[in-house]
């Protein structure tokens, strides 16, 4: 009796190796047959889910992890904002602008190709004007024309080669 114990346990463990050899080759031959270079990567995104879900983006730059894009459509989008405002308030917002060329020393407009150059260029000089400007308010004084303005006056001394037209608010919360 204790000898065919010890052959059910032996046939047990010989049959746990094998099946164990077997998954492992199968495994080796999977990855062995893979093609790995058509895999993409997701921790680097090209665009966020709005861009995404949109499609309207032709250019952008990544600075810090703070994104400024351009449209087509003579209009950048600075990205998200989250602000402290009057004590345990936040503003959340999502800012973008319009924007149109304007004349150098040569009375030429400037070039469409220049100003999206620059925009991006300056992106960071940009958020930062912003955020510096927009901290001067309290959730009681939070008014979304004279933020507009304020901004608006504020990004047009660090630009050159064109002109804020408008500032729109695609997000504007204070909790």
């Amino acid at each position: 009796m204790k000898i065919e114990i010890d052959r059910v346990k032996v046939i047990k463990n010989a049959i746990i190796v094998v099946l164990s050899l077997i998954t492992v080759l199968v495994l080796i031959l999977g990855v062995l047959s893979s093609d790995f270079t058509k895999l993409q990567k997701y921790d680097v995104a090209a665009k966020s889910p709005r861009e995404s879900a949109y499609n309207r983006t032709i250019l952008s730059s990544l600075s810090n992890g703070m994104k400024v894009s351009i449209s087509s459509d003579s209009k950048a989008n600075l990205g998200d904002f989250v602000f402290n405002i009057s004590g345990d308030k936040k503003l959340i917002a999502n800012i973008a602008i319009k924007y149109k060329p304007v004349k150098d020393e040569n009375s030429w407009f400037s070039d469409s190709d220049e100003i999206k150059h620059e925009i991006l260029k300056k992106g960071v000089i940009l958020r930062d004007a912003t955020i510096n400007t927009l901290l001067g308010y309290s959730a009681a004084n939070a008014n979304n024309e004279q933020m507009r303005e304020k901004l608006k006056e504020t990004l047009n001394k660090n630009l050159s080669s064109c002109e804020i037209e408008e500032v729109y608010f695609n997000q504007f919360i204070i909790q």
